[in-house]
């Protein structure tokens, strides 16, 4: 069954740029920024002021097919999931499948809603906590808000592995369906961030930039004079089925997902492999699943956070892997425009990856100054025609969690 290709059928995205793909994806062809001064909480004392935050106008998108209360990552999940499954591509799946899986991705889960509980707690230790604070902190909460709102009955988890979480959620969604466990799988990730102790914690281990000034280049992926992340929140999601059955219910493929990489590099708590050496082993395991070369890689998505070392460490497993092709190779680190989205980065990565090979297209970001000599294929300018037979993208979280895709161009 490990011979099965899996299709990719549908996309979905809500973050700082929109509430559904067409808006997002949109902004992502035009370099439109999302970043901006925090409102949510109060950064008065920090370093950082700026972040990619969701509007609080999504809540009157919701569309809740059950009434109920749901904490904030669950509405995200929500909300994704419904434009998911309002595309025309995905409207029959529920009744087409028996078992669909649903395998998610997220970082943090409900620890905003820890922090708020607690809160609550020492300032008013006679009042009671929120009777479902257990399932809000819950980080399967965001699958279980899913399955209630739609009866989704396969196999449900979700995936924790820092800001790789979203992309290990699409690789364990491919095994699933690849070893004949599921037909259709709904993946991805989600990621509610902002909460004064999370933010506060971020800010202390100076990892974010504090370009406060220049919100919408603050984040400069690779640049010479990049200072660190900007934070983002929202959720990505993809729809993945078995090829066959994807053509015999009639469905639209918009790509084929076809390597997954993992490596893990017991190296520090934050710090990357300064060669790069985990980053390299995770695309090459990722090509190898695949049956890609480097050579047939005609887009890169970085992981891209715009810290020094991160960036520096990623640079060299790109060097290493594609050589001196490299810089004839677009590279898109989208990033800068949606902000650091934690556990759903990686598969706002992916989302972004498979529309460009759906449109053929390579997207632009704002701002780019190249490092001395580490100089990539980054493009300011504005969206341009491109063949893309396959494309990689990468997620390199804390703890040297290290994922790679690969996604191609579908072929029938």
């Amino acid at each position: 069954m490990n011979n099965r290709k899996v299709v990719v059928t549908a996309v979905n995205a809500c973050c700082s740029l929109g509430t559904e793909i067409s808006e997002v994806w949109d902004k992502l062809k035009n370099a439109k920024s999302g970043v901006n001064a925090i409102t949510k909480i109060d950064v008065d004392k920090l370093n950082t002021k700026i972040g990619a935050q969701m509007p609080d106008s999504y809540k009157s998108c919701l569309q809740l097919q059950k009434k109920e209360s749901l904490c904030k990552n669950a509405e995200l999940a929500v909300l994704c999931t419904q434009g998911l499954l309002a595309q025309s591509n995905s409207r029959d799946i529920l009744s087409y499948y028996n078992n669909i899986g649903l395998v998610l991705g997220s970082g943090l889960g409900g620890l905003y809603f820890s922090e708020e509980s607690l809160k609550k707690v020492f300032e008013f230790p006679n009042k009671r906590v929120h009777p479902l604070t257990v399932p809000f902190v819950d980080p399967n909460g965001i699958i279980s808000a899913i399955s209630r709102q739609w009866g989704i009955h396969g196999h449900q988890f979700t995936i924790s592995t820092a800001c790789s979480s979203g992309a290990n959620a699409i690789g364990t969604a491919l095994d699933l369906i690849r070893n004949g466990r599921l037909d259709c799988v709904i993946t991805g990730g989600v990621e509610h961030t902002f909460s004064p102790l999370l933010y506060a914690g971020f800010d202390q281990l100076r990892a974010m930039s504090r370009n406060n000034n220049a919100p919408h280049i603050a984040c400069q992926p690779f640049s010479k004079d990049r200072d660190g992340f900007v934070m983002g929140e929202g959720a990505a999601m993809l729809i993945l089925e078995s090829e066959e059955r994807a053509i015999a219910r009639g469905a639209t493929i918009l790509a084929e997902l076809s390597g997954y990489g993992v490596t893990g590099g017991g190296h520090h708590l934050v710090q990357p492999i300064e060669d790069g050496s985990d980053g390299f082993d995770a695309m090459a395991l990722a090509l190898a699943d695949a049956n890609v070369s480097p050579d047939e890689i005609d887009l890169i998505s970085p992981h891209g956070t715009g810290t020094k070392l991160n960036d520096q460490a990623e640079f060299c497993s790109l060097s290493k892997m594609f050589d001196k092709r490299l810089p004839n190779i677009p590279v898109v680190p989208i990033k800068q425009l949606t902000g650091h989205m934690l556990g759903a980065s990686g598969a706002m990565e992916a989302v972004h990856i498979v529309k460009s090979i759906e449109e053929q297209v390579i997207t632009p970001i704002i701002h780019y100054v190249p490092d001395g000599e580490q100089v990539l294929n980054i493009s300011t300018s504005a969206s341009y025609a491109k063949s893309i037979r396959a494309a990689i993208t990468n997620s390199f979280g804390f703890g040297n969690n290290n994922v790679s895709l690969v996604f191609n161009k579908h072929c029938k």
